[in-house]
């Protein structure tokens, strides 16, 4: 399959729409048909009955689907997010509509200011994002930014005491830290925090002096400007003092830009000594650098010589030590040492390595093992015309609804141990109503006795209400779903025991914990389940594993249907703990905010036609000004409601194309899943490297989703992952109208002709490289086409000499090779030299030309075919076999050799290619050159490259 689609969503067009007045469906449909118009004109291959375009209300009525399954799942909600904001054109800007801290459409500085959002919990897939990336072919540079953009980070949080916050006693407030490295705790001198962080501070009744006010105002307003690596680091004391718990000294609290509020806890230690970018800024305002890590001399794991284990060697360090204290000062000049080492000034834990010193000290402070990630949930939202509108309603009724959680425990649990008394606390305080009963047959369960105890809590659950089942009360709760004739909004299973059990199994758990009756609850255990019943009465269903849970095998669809999602954490075991907040996050997730979604007969909620396309003067959407289509009725209790009018990202459409190709006329569904199961996952995706990151990261999140509830085959949405480089304009720069450097295909075509203008773009360099565009280059190709052309008065029926039929296997080979390696540019360059030397040729053969005319067609198809018919063929060109290469006529006899001496090229010897090493040394010895160079000396020692060269080293 090779499909085409336009992802016409965007900001360019809605510029130009509020520059012009015209409709932006308008401009794009005239836009696609110039694109298709030239993409038939240059012949490319495209499979035009499968095009698709994410501005098709019948597309995106999909992508509206989607999202709708997002938010049923708990993974779109709305936040108040600080975002970019023109105050000239009233807007919200992404980031790369950011240029220099202006806005890219009007040039005004751009301001922070904060505004609800709607965002997508893509942080919930950093694991599984991460683990994917195990399973495909991606080339290099896209796995590893795909990695460094989620930025998975091991480590530990740890509190510091603060004092003489104004107006605070000591010791009330603490501000908590991120660090990979708590084994230089010993050497923090200052805690450093964002700006975000000290605003936040401010908002809760912080005093702070009016230069540190207007140094977080700038500072915030500064963010915009430019990013982290590119600003000046820049700060100021807070007037605060932190205890380090470690050493129980006091240290400075410092606000900084270098830190980030949306990266890991907005503050950090300060350790100079061990982080390059504390040290210059501890020399920058002069705070104290201390070591606390010396470095390892021999490193056994990177040794210098792959054939030896370690490599020791001889270092002088100069050193300082305080004439009565026991510390250690060494000189290492102006840069950190940033690797681990044994640990020196850190008191008891002194002498210990980086490793064995780092989980001892953060039990020591009271800290707690934690993972962060770089990655931030998306932010979906934009107040824009030009997107697919999002097919939510807010009501007002519904928000006040009062939610009911029925918390179901397990076997031999209770309702008011483990944690469901604090979950039940936590869910009122958000203002549930929660009933967490206890069955009267805990330890002996009877699944009729549980459902009968449970019928009159269930009773009063509907489609808002939420049931949460743990171990045993998870399959109790799955019953629950199979017996009712109505809707559960949310189903939460954690850590759900429903795997068939044996007699054997069970007497084993009896000989180890005699006092649960295991045989008594196998009947309940081993009651079959009505999936199907299950599914219908379901509105969005999550099930929570933990990878080390002993009670639960089997955590994925080898239990579960297709369609539901599972979501695996770490290191919580059966979820027997007293407190366990990650569940009760999970579970707000599902918080009625007011927000309730259009039904899915209702879709595609279609773009309104708007008079201007210019947003508000209050920032929103142009759509909320239209108050006809705004005022709506609230889907679910008929009441008064208003549409949301912001609109879906550029990125939406974008991000599930692939998966509509397979079956893009479909009305039913987004795709027919044996259509999907027959063409997923795709085999090669190729694509520019600007979208190697935010692309490819959100459309595999998608995937993901899609995969987890059961409406994809393939867990990873493509297998192979690689990249083209960038045609540059004339100037060297991004080809860009602004720039006035924009190559028209249009004019090309008619000076050069479709071919030369196809091959000079694969000929002009590596297809994953950018190269700049020199229209010159086109003449050279034009000529070779032209030579190609004129060999047809050479064609005779003579049989062609067996030189040129080893070029020609030659040719084969090379042209096939760099075809399936996307070589492009050297399989052209193999083809010109095949045609120079059948020029220079009085005749040639008809078939030595048909197969130089087959090997030129996916290059320049239309010459290729116009010859190809011209010459008797009786089929069409495109439908004839691939020429195939004779091994032994393709083979090359001899081969150029470089002799280097000391480094240097200084002859070359031309040899057989099977020549043994040993010849190859007699030949090149034996040359004068060489002779001459070696001036009478024996060498030291002989390279031989096999193919490529001899190097002697005198």
């Amino acid at each position: 399959m090779y499909p085409i689609g336009f992802d016409a969503f965007g900001l360019p067009t809605e510029n130009y729409a509020i520059k012009t007045g015209r409709p932006p469906a308008e401009a794009t449909k005239e836009n696609i048909a110039t694109f298709t118009r030239q993409f038939k004109l240059l012949g490319y291959s495209f499979d035009w009955s499968r095009a698709v375009d994410t501005t098709d209300p019948k597309y995106y009525k999909w992508t509206q689907w989607i999202f709708l399954q997002f938010f049923k799942h708990g993974l779109a909600y709305k936040k108040n997010q600080p975002i970019n904001w023109c105050p000239k054109d009233k807007i919200g800007l992404a980031n790369e509509e950011v240029v220099g801290g202006c806005c890219e459409r009007c040039g005004t500085p751009v301001e922070q200011r904060n505004k609800e959002q709607w965002m997508l919990a893509i942080t919930k897939y950093a694991d599984k994002l991460l683990e994917g990336l195990k399973e495909v072919d991606y080339i290099t540079p896209a796995r590893v930014q795909q990695e460094n953009w989620i930025g998975k980070s091991e480590g530990a949080e740890i509190d510091f005491s603060l004092r003489f916050v104004p107006g605070q006693a000591d010791g009330k407030h603490k501000a908590k830290i991120f660090t990979t490295r708590p084994d230089t705790i010993f050497g923090a001198t200052f805690l450093a925090i964002s700006p975000e962080l000290a605003q936040t501070w401010l908002g809760v009744g912080w005093q702070a002096s009016p230069a540190v006010k207007k140094y977080v105002a700038q500072a915030l307003q500064d963010r915009a400007a430019a990013t982290r690596e590119e600003q000046a680091k820049t700060g100021i004391d807070a007037g605060i003092k932190a205890v380090n718990p470690a050493t129980k000294e006091e240290i400075p609290v410092w606000i900084t830009n270098y830190v980030l509020g949306n990266v890991g806890t907005g503050a950090i230690m300060g350790v100079p000594a061990h982080d390059q970018r504390d040290f210059d800024f501890a020399k920058k305002f002069n705070l104290p650098i201390k070591q606390v890590i010396e470095p390892h001399i021999i490193d056994v794991d990177h040794p210098t010589r792959s054939d030896k284990k370690d490599a020791p060697r001889v270092v002088v360090q100069g050193i300082v030590k305080h004439w009565d204290k026991d510390e250690i000062i060494q000189l290492r000049g102006e840069t950190a040492y940033e690797g681990e080492g044994i640990l020196i000034n850190s008191g008891k834990y002194s002498g210990l390595t980086s490793a064995e010193a780092k989980k001892k000290i953060i039990e020591a402070v009271g800290g707690r093992m934690k993972t962060n990630y770089k990655l931030r949930d998306w932010v979906f939202s934009r107040q824009r015309y030009w997107g697919e509108p999002i097919p939510l309603v807010f009501c007002e009724h519904c928000k006040n609804i009062k939610q009911k959680v029925l918390l179901i425990h397990g076997f031999t649990g209770r309702g008011d141990k483990n944690w469901l008394p604090w979950m039940k606390q936590q869910l009122e305080k958000q203002g549930f109503e929660v009933f967490a009963p206890t069955m009267s047959t805990t330890d002996h369960p009877i699944l009729e006795k549980w459902m009968d105890e449970l019928a009159p809590y269930v009773e009063k659950l509907g489609e808002d209400d939420i049931i949460v089942g743990h171990s045993l009360g998870g399959k109790a709760a799955l019953h629950i779903l199979e017996r009712i004739n109505k809707k559960i909004g949310h189903v939460y299973l954690v850590a759900p025991v429903i795997k068939q059990v044996t007699d054997s199994e069970l007497q084993d758990k009896k000989d180890k914990r005699p006092e649960k009756d295991y045989f008594s609850a196998k009947a309940f255990w081993n009651a079959p389940l009505n999936w199907k019943k299950i599914e219908e009465n379901i509105i969005s269903s999550d099930v929570i594993f933990s990878d080390n849970d002993p009670s639960v095998p089997y955590v994925g669809h080898e239990v579960f249907p297709a369609r539901w999602r599972i979501q695996e954490l770490h290191n919580y075991e059966h979820f027997t703990q007293a407190e366990i907040p990650v569940l009760f996050e999970n579970i707000l997730q599902s918080k009625n905010t007011g927000w309730v979604p259009l039904p899915e007969s209702e879709l595609p909620l279609k773009l309104p036609k708007v008079k201007k396309y210019e947003p508000t003067d209050t920032g929103e959407s142009p759509l909320a000004s239209i108050e006809k289509w705004v005022k709506t009725k609230c889907p679910r209790c008929g009441g008064p409601a208003r549409r949301e009018t912001d609109t879906m990202p550029n990125w939406a459409g974008s991000s599930w194309y692939f998966l509509r190709y397979t079956d893009p006329r479909n009305d039913k569904a987004l795709a027919d899943q044996k259509k999907l199961a027959y063409w997923m996952a795709v085999d090669w995706y190729n694509g520019g490297m600007e979208h190697t990151v935010l692309h490819l990261l959100y459309s595999r999140f998608w995937n993901q989703f899609l995969y987890d509830i059961g409406v994809v085959p393939t867990r990873e949405p493509y297998q192979k992952r690689t990249s083209h480089g960038m045609i540059l304009g004339p100037d060297g720069e991004k080809m860009s109208k602004s720039r006035g450097n924009v190559i028209n295909p249009d004019e090309m075509v008619e000076q050069f002709g479709t071919d030369a203008f196809r091959i000079y773009i694969m000929f002009m360099g590596p297809f994953d490289q950018a190269v700049m565009w020199d229209t010159n280059g086109l003449v050279g190709v034009r000529r070779f086409l032209d030579r190609v052309w004129n060999l047809q008065e050479k064609i005779s029926d003579s049989k062609d000499s067996p030189e040129i039929i080893s070029q020609l296997h030659q040719t084969i080979k090379k042209v096939t090779e760099d075809i399936e390696a996307m070589r492009f540019n050297t399989a052209i360059a193999k083809m010109m030299e095949l045609v120079n030397e059948l020029s220079k040729l009085e005749k040639i053969s008809k078939q030595t030309f048909s197969t130089l005319v087959q090997l030129l067609s996916p290059f320049a198809p239309h010459i290729a075919e116009e010859l190809w018919e011209k010459y008797g063929h009786g089929q069409d060109l495109a439908y004839s076999a691939w020429p195939k290469y004779d091994a032994a006529l393709a083979k090359t006899a001899t081969v150029t050799l470089a002799v280097q001496i000391n480094g240097k090229v200084r002859d070359t010897v031309e040899v057989d290619t099977e020549i043994t090493e040993g010849k190859v040394r007699d030949i090149v010895l034996a040359n004068e050159k060489v002779q001459k160079w070696l001036e009478g000396k024996e060498p030291k020692k002989i390279i031989y490259i096999k193919g490529k060269l001899v190097s002697i080293v005198v």
